[in-house]
């Protein structure tokens, strides 16, 4: 048993209480979030701890005397409810297996027509796809802030470029380009190639820190948005994503699907983007524990990003796997290294009581001194 664990069981305790008052505050409804699987606590994957929401659940369950058939007109109803969702018509909208397919398919239609640029480190499963296929990966080093160098991208992506992927807010490092910057470098990028948004955490930035490009895909601008209902909707085990883009780009985007959808996503889906109480308890939940740990993180003297995700970056002063290795014998999971930032740790936020707990660790940690028993 790791010496955390007696202290975690009492946080987990004490946090239902302030779990509940959260909510309260937040959305002034009680709100069924999946049940706290035993185990370590689980920081690692930008995961959505509180859902799926419960009309998404029931949909699920709805959904299994189906299981036996493909999605059919169940695909064309979450099309519909995304386009009146986003307020595009329906032939703007592609689906997939999650934004992750999403990214594949546009480095199979788009990255073999030239090099694909985007700033490092970011989320790199459309440039690891490209590499895989033969194309150049131009990355562009973060600025000192650790933001993307507009500048620099713009350069870095002559004509006959294949795309651009811009990922904001980042991954990992949960920062975001103003919104007017980030438009007027979308737009001097779509006059030459493809530019791909991906805004999987759009949802959690603070007001005014940035906008979302849906803006510039919903006019004739060479940009396509993507967006997930991994994070926000917390759906991410199954699996749906889409992209917003010209009709031309989303008919060739569509061509390239490489697997059907599974029927209890896209019906969780759709009915999630109807629950409009569990959409802003998740959120404002969510958001709020990132300003506790920030803040956290901030009087141990650990610097953070300007993260606008569901998790916060840190830099620990270890490598990231001495550190990772470190937070897990205090019974947490963290993310993975992401070179060349060395000594910082991407950690995703779980839930309220198990963000106490990572407090605890932190501090823990600073300290030199291992997590015991009260």
């Amino acid at each position: 048993m790791s010496a955390i664990s007696r202290r975690q069981a009492l946080a987990l305790a004490l946090g239902a209480g302030a779990f509940a008052a959260t909510a309260a505050q937040s959305a002034a409804v009680t709100v069924a979030v999946a049940p706290r699987v035993a185990g370590p606590i689980l920081l690692n994957y930008n995961e959505n701890p509180l859902g799926p929401g419960p009309k998404a659940r029931a949909a699920i369950a709805a959904s299994i005397d189906r299981g036996s058939r493909y999605v059919g007109v169940e695909g064309d109803r979450l099309i519909a409810a995304i386009a009146a969702h986003e307020a595009v018509a329906p032939e703007r909208i592609a689906l997939g297996s999650g934004s992750g397919e999403l990214l594949n398919m546009l480095a199979l239609g788009w990255a073999t027509r030239g090099a694909v640029t985007c700033a490092w480190p970011t989320f790199g499963q459309l440039m690891s796809f490209a590499g895989e296929i033969g194309a150049t990966v131009r990355r562009v080093p973060l600025d000192a802030r650790l933001r993307h160098d507009a500048n620099a991208i713009d350069e870095a992506s002559p004509a006959g470029t294949g795309l651009v992927y811009l990922c904001n807010p980042n991954n990992p490092t949960g920062t975001v380009l103003p919104g007017a910057s980030m438009r007027e470098l979308c737009l001097r990028l779509a006059s030459r190639t493809l530019v791909v948004v991906d805004e999987a955490y759009m949802d959690f930035v603070e007001p005014g820190a940035t906008e979302s490009m849906v803006g510039l895909a919903r006019g004739d601008a060479d940009v396509v948005v993507l967006r997930t209902f991994s994070k926000l909707h917390g759906l991410a085990g199954l699996r749906v994503g889409y992209a917003i883009g010209r009709p031309d780009t989303i008919a060739r985007l569509r061509s390239l699907e490489m697997v059907s959808p599974n029927l209890p996503g896209i019906v969780a889906a759709t009915a999630s983007l109807g629950d409009a109480e569990f959409i802003e308890h998740s959120r404002s939940t969510l958001m709020a524990d990132r300003r506790r740990v920030t803040a956290a993180c901030r009087e141990l003297d650990m610097a953070c990003s300007d993260s606008h995700g569901n998790f916060v970056f840190v830099r620990t002063g270890l490598s990231a796997t001495e550190f990772r290795d470190r937070m897990r014998s205090f019974g947490i999971e963290v993310g993975r290294p992401f070179p060349p930032l060395n000594d910082w740790s991407r950690i995703s936020l779980g839930r309220p009581e198990e963000n106490t707990a990572l407090i605890e660790a932190l501090r823990a940690f600073r300290s030199g001194r291992s997590v015991r028993a009260a």
